[in-house]
């Protein structure tokens, strides 16, 4: 199925439920920043070392429409576009 703006996805199937968790860790202190429960997910984590070069990795769940969806909005969001 095609994402289209404007339209209400209503998938063929029952979709369920994805968890997706996130951990800071600082000076050997773990601080939960995500704990969420969700019919999708997007996930990436960086890290720029000593050479100032970036170091990501990505993951991803869910049904397809709605994994656009959300990069869609993740590609809009201002304050990651400055």
């Amino acid at each position: 199925m095609e994402f289209r703006p404007g339209r209400t996805y209503r998938p063929p199937f029952p979709l369920r439920p994805r968890g997706a968790a996130a951990v800071e860790l600082e000076d050997d202190q773990e601080t939960v920043i995500l704990d969420a429960t969700a019919q999708a997910f997007i996930a990436v984590t960086g890290t720029i070392d000593e050479h100032n070069t970036m170091r990501g990795r990505g993951t991803h769940a869910g049904p397809l429409p709605l994994l656009r969806r959300l990069a869609s909005i993740i590609a809009d969001d201002e304050r990651l576009a400055s």
